[in-house]
Order: structure tokens, then sequence, then C-alpha cells
């Protein structure tokens, strides 16, 4: 999905696809481009019109569909729950009623100065959430969310799964040295791509493997992944492996880079992840995830994440979480993995994500534009984003799409936004969408 960011230079509706979208579909020639799911009338009436009716086949990343689709992806395919907390934990606020009025946000290439409003339209928002410390300080929902609503996650997901491999190795249960196929020995398979890779590699996505995530190649690596998972339809006379763990098996070495030599971003790595801390914790994604975090930071309401047809988790990009239970989650990171008075996760993991990965190993690979991931600037740690530049550090998880989790230990701030901007990755959108993190950071880091 997820990042599948799934991400980078991954999964990108180009500018040509929609407009070839906005050509056959009468929804994208609506006079505001960015109405809201009622505004267009998605999914209105018994039965709502064709051309407004969101379906499997649009839910996924299709615009304007997407508006209705991301706060209800239950809808369209199989889904696991995860239990929330046994007694919830009220989150602490603090609003600060001049916020919206006083952030200032710079436009990327135009240096405009924007509000709060212009820039939560302008990206597509469905629920932000700004956290200082320990308390709530700003909030919105559009588009029809509520702070318990379930939004797709995409990408995001993949810090979580990542978060629960470092958990385990804190825990002793491995080493990130240790190969992979030490756990998952059906991966031990001549030139696949982690025959040789240890699982910190995998972990930082610097194994090599040999996958493109091109969404108009119906024969690309990751629509090939979309097929098996029973999220697209698969092309006939194609021979497709019966699930996905039959297709990680498939997956081979990328001949030009060595282990640990780039890190390249793609989506079947965090199923590998996944697939390793299944087999250590004994337990799949959705348990790990309550036993070690959702039980204990005071969860409520609904979490639920998506399965392919053979009901394996996809890890990728298959959690729905509300902007509150992200909230939750988001302190907690941001307060060393304590919450409420009680460690959740421990210290060293979550400063093993903050101090990142190998910057050199981030900027040789493809997915260093000198844009948005400025060179020098960036690394990815975990299955994290990581912003190493002077005063503005930060880690993050991020899903196309618009999803975020901003921290910023240093300024003691934290962001949760969650999206359905039409585009899966726009470079414009991308430095905008940070943009406004970082006139956020500006505005409390000044008070």
């Amino acid at each position: 999905m997820g990042n599948l960011v799934f991400f980078r230079k991954t999964i990108y509706f180009s500018l040509s696809i929609l407009a070839a979208i906005a050509a056959v579909n009468p929804l994208a020639h609506a006079e505001d481009k960015y109405a809201t799911a009622k505004e267009l009338g998605l999914m209105e009436g018994f039965p709502p019109p064709p051309d407004k009716r969101v379906t499997k086949a649009n839910a996924l990343q299709t615009p304007p569909y997407n508006r209705w689709a991301y706060q209800h992806m239950r809808m369209f395919y199989p889904t696991a729950n995860v239990p929330a907390a046994d007694v919830p934990v009220p989150l602490r606020k603090d609003i600060d009623p001049n916020f919206a009025k006083e952030v200032k946000i710079k436009e990327p290439g135009s240096g405009k100065t924007k509000s709060l409003a212009e820039f939560l339209k302008e990206t597509w928002t469905d629920a932000i959430v700004v956290i200082h410390g320990d308390k709530i300080v700003y909030e919105k929902f559009l588009n029809g969310m509520t702070p318990n609503t379930p939004h797709q996650m995409m990408s995001a997901t993949k810090s979580f799964g990542g978060l629960l491999g470092l958990m385990a190795v804190a825990n002793g249960k491995l080493k990130e040295s240790d190969p992979v196929t030490k756990y998952v020995p059906e991966l031990n398979v001549k030139d696949g791509a982690f025959a040789k890779a240890t699982f910190g590699q995998v972990l930082d996505m610097t194994n090599s493997m040999d996958f493109s995530e091109v969404y108009d190649d119906p024969k690309s690596g990751i629509m090939t992944y979309a097929a098996v998972l029973g999220w697209v339809p698969k092309l006939e006379g194609v021979k497709y492996p019966d699930s996905l763990y039959d297709y990680l098996v498939t997956l081979k070495t990328d001949k030009e880079h060595k282990d640990g030599e780039i890190f390249h971003y793609q989506t079947p790595k965090t199923d590998v992840v996944n697939w390793v801390t299944n087999r250590v914790n004994n337990a799949s994604f959705q348990e790990a995830l309550y036993d070690e975090v959702w039980s204990k930071i005071g969860t409520e309401g609904e979490t639920y994440v998506l399965l392919d047809n053979n009901a394996t988790l996809v890890a990728g990009g298959g959690l729905n979480a509300t902007p509150y239970n992200l909230a939750r989650f988001a302190m907690m990171m941001l307060n060393n993995g304590n919450f409420n008075g009680k460690q959740v996760v421990p210290k060293s993991v979550v400063d093993t994500i903050a101090k990142g990965g190998s910057i050199e190993a981030f900027d040789a690979g493809p997915d260093s534009d000198d844009i948005v991931h400025k060179k020098g600037e960036w690394s990815y740690r975990g299955q994290w984003w990581v912003k190493h530049t002077p005063g503005m550090e930060a880690f993050m998880a991020i899903g196309v799409h618009g999803q975020w989790i901003y921290i910023d230990r240093n300024h003691d701030i934290a962001i949760v936004k969650v999206s359905s901007m039409p585009v899966s990755k726009d470079t414009y959108l991308d430095g905008y969408n940070l943009e406004g993190f970082y006139g956020i950071v500006k505005y409390l880091a000044n008070k």
C-alpha cells in the first residue's frame, strides 16, 4: 500500500495519470478541488449514483473517492481488530486559543506565507492533533472526521512494525546482526533478496532487492504484490504465488548493489520484518501491537488492520487508527517511551530511532532527491524516516496520500496529521506538509 511509502519514488500517481483520471471522472471536475466527501455527494443515497459510488476498485488510491474511503476501509477489505485498552486514559488538553491565528507557514517554491487554515485545506487534511509535552494544544477535524474515527494510515504502518522489531531486539529475542534466515529459513533461496541479509539491514531497508514500485505498469513488482494480496485484479495468463509468504520467497537481489550498501525503500521488506518479528514473538502484528503498546497507552474505540485474501496482515500499510489513539502513541514516543507514568517502549529503542541510520546509505540510494529529502539531512532507521537538519531534528512515520506522525523531541512537540490527498506522493505536497510542521514548531518553540 503504505510509505503500499509504497513510498518515495514509488507508488506515485503522476500528473499525467491524474489528468487522465480527471478526463473520465466527473467528480474530478468539481468546482472546489478541496471539496469534502459530503460536498461531493460521495456515497449519498440508496443506492448512491454510479459516479459517486465508492468501491473496492477505486477506494485505495483514486481521487476523489479516497476522501470517503480512508474513513471506511474495512467496508472493502478483510480486517482484524486491535483491541482497545481495558481502561481508557483521557488525553490532557491545554488548547491554545491563538494557535490557528498565529501559526504561519511558508509555501514551498513561492515563499508565500500561508495561514494554518489554508495549509490544512490545501493539503486535503482530515485531522490534525498537535501535542506539546504531554498535552494537546491544538486539534482540528475536517471532512467528516472525528477524534475517534479510524483513518487509513498507509505506510505509516511500517513504523509500527519497525518499532515492534526493535522492541523484540531490546527484549533479547534476536539481534540485528542475526541473519533473517535464522528465523525464517523459507527465505534461504538462491539469489533471494533475504538469503544473506541481516535483520538490521531489512529493518533499515538496506538489503539488496530487485523490486520496482511503479503503479502504472501492471507487471511491476508493486502491482504483482497488490495482485497477490487481492487488492487489484490479476492479469490473465500470469501465474501468481498463492500468498504473501509465497511471494516474498520469489524476490531476488539487486545485482548492482550488495546488502547494506544503499537505502532503497521497498514495501515487501516490511513484510519480512514483520515475518521475523511474528516468529520471535510467537504473535501476529495485531497481537503484539496490543500487548506491547495499545493496551498500555489507554487507547479507546476502534483500531483495525487490513488483511490479504489469506487473512495475512499487510504490514506495509494496513493500520487504521483514530486521531486520538495516534495522539496517545505520539505522546508516548515524544516522552521517551513513557505514557501516563509508565514505561511502554524502552527509552533505548526511542533513542535508536531518533539517532537515525546511515546518512551515506540514504544519499547513495534512489530515495534521496535533494529537494524534500535533502542530501546529508536524512536517514532511515527501523522503518522510521529521520531528519538530521541542525535545529530541526525529528523522526517520523509517513504514509502516502498525507499520513504523518512527526516527533521533535528537542522542542517537545509531536504532530499527528491524516489526510486524503489526491496524489500518493508529490514533491510539492511533501514539502508543504513539512513546512507546515516547521511553522508549528517555530510558533510553539517561541512561546
